[in-house]
């Protein structure tokens, strides 16, 4: 994840304390990181490491401007979904199946 290109999502509000305080959160994180990556210690089991990294999920996912949480979801591509340009018809749908079974 790249928590200094999500400054785009504040940097449209171009409100110097709405970019301060993503700052101040960004460093913040990185700051609690460390601090449990050395808490973790040597050799840490499953159990460890969920325990020490457990107050970081918040945190990232505030900083995260990631909103699709499910994995192999797919993509929307032919859909409605966007306004710049149409779905695909059923028909086109079916004959772009069919091409790619070609490969």
């Amino acid at each position: 994840m790249n928590l200094l290109a999500n400054l785009e999502v504040v940097s449209e509000n171009r409100d110097p304390k709405v970019r301060a305080q993503h700052n101040v959160d960004l460093f913040t994180l990185v700051h609690r990181i460390k601090k449990d990556l050395k808490a973790l210690g040597p050799n840490p089991s499953d159990e460890r490491a969920h325990q020490v990294f457990a107050n970081l999920a918040d945190p990232l996912l505030k900083l995260s401007k990631c909103p699709d949480f499910v994995v192999n979801r797919g993509h929307y591509f032919g859909t409605d979904a966007f306004k710049e340009e149409p779905g695909l018809s059923d028909q086109d749908k079916m004959a772009l199946i069919e091409f790619l079974k070609t490969f």
